[in-house]
């Protein structure tokens, strides 16, 4: 009998001892996730798996209206900055797309690389971590500061690698001087025109790597609908079902502009109408937009199939500021009702939306 009452309090000590000291029983890792870098991942591009996929988050944004400042600043900040790593699990994939004076169809996808983890704590206890097995911590945080200064290339981002202060031309000369500095430590030698020369060249390349664009182009229309059916329906834009997790997020003022949709507030569907009630109503209901044979057929004929949407979240980043002008303030309550209505209908239920704040500066107009 006493053998057996020590022998069940030594299993019991046992068991308690693992459950509390040992997170590495609850960690849970997900199929294809890289072990071994960079064994296991592609080092030299986008620090993405060589074999699964995790998820992907694919950021399109809106620049038929000429941003300013304080709304590309909102986007950063909400979608792109700090909270874009803090936000995103380690190797799911991130890509940039543009809606601007190209066509849906002509539009690439930009940045295109995945999450590398931050090489902190140790593998067993989280997906962060080094796994001391098989990885180096400094080559682990190596990769993950190479991915930071990408995405701060991208973006504009600069505080991402403690460089706030730079400019893209300031920063590219500063990284060029590193490189012909390592090259010189190994006894290459160089010109004052050569440096001159290596330093011009390496600025084109660092623009090359811009999201927003340098100069705003005005647009011929505003194609918001065509550019997110583009992306859940083409292939090259590699944001498939056959990802577990994926997030759309959409930073836009959603006034579609085109032959076959036409929501605008001048002109389309959602101006200004006075009803005999002399109350004032903007967008109609969908139904309403229904209502034009050449918008509903086009609907139906580029509506999305059920394994396009699955394991698919929206989040909506709505610019409905009126600095330009072309929007109204008064109409964007209805028009995302509108946008609602048209997600549902294209079986997109699980849609977040984030209103942007009105900021300290006044209209153009």
């Amino acid at each position: 009998m006493h053998f057996r009452k020590y022998l069940f309090y030594f299993f019991y000590v046992f068991f308690l001892t693992c459950l509390f000291t040992k997170p590495s029983l609850s960690l849970t890792i997900p199929k294809g996730y890289p072990e071994c870098a960079p064994k296991d991942i592609d080092e030299k591009k986008t620090f993405c798996p060589l074999e699964g996929r995790l998820g992907h988050k694919l950021i399109i944004v809106d620049f038929t209206t000429k941003l300013q400042k304080f709304q590309t600043d909102s986007i950063i900040d909400s979608a792109l900055g700090i909270s874009l790593i803090e936000d995103t699990k380690p190797y799911h994939k991130i890509s940039f797309v543009r809606i601007d004076h190209k066509s849906a169809s002509e539009q690439k996808a930009f940045f295109v690389t995945c999450r590398m983890k931050t090489g902190i704590g140790k593998f067993k206890d989280t997906l962060e971590g080094t796994n001391r097995v098989c990885e180096g911590k400094k080559r682990i945080q190596k990769y993950f500061n190479e991915f930071k200064i990408k995405l701060a290339l991208a973006t504009g981002d600069f505080s991402l690698i403690g460089e706030e202060n730079e400019t893209y031309d300031t920063l590219a000369a500063k990284l060029a001087l590193q490189v012909i500095n390592l090259h010189k430590s190994n006894g290459v030698e160089f010109t004052e025109q050569e440096i001159k020369d290596y330093i011009d060249k390496y600025k084109k390349e660092v623009n090359k790597l811009r999201f927003f664009p340098i100069r705003h182009v005005e647009p011929k229309g505003s194609y918001i609908y065509e550019t997110i059916i583009e992306v859940l329906r083409t292939s090259s834009f590699d944001f498939t079902n056959k990802y577990p997790e994926r997030e759309l997020i959409i930073a836009s003022d959603l006034v579609q502009i085109s032959d076959k949709i036409n929501l605008s507030h001048k002109t389309g569907y959602c101006k200004l109408k006075i009803l005999t009630t002399e109350e004032k109503r903007y967008c109609g209901t969908f139904d309403g937009l229904l209502k034009n044979k050449t918008t509903r057929d086009y609907l139906e004929a580029t509506k999305l199939n059920k394994e396009q949407l699955e394991n698919l979240k929206v989040k909506v980043l709505f610019l409905n500021h009126n600095y330009s002008c072309e929007t109204s303030p008064k109409a964007a309550k209805s028009l995302q009702l509108l946008w609602d209505e048209l997600f549902s209908y294209q079986g997109i239920d699980n849609v977040e939306w984030e209103w942007q704040l009105d900021p300290n500066v006044k209209p153009a107009c």
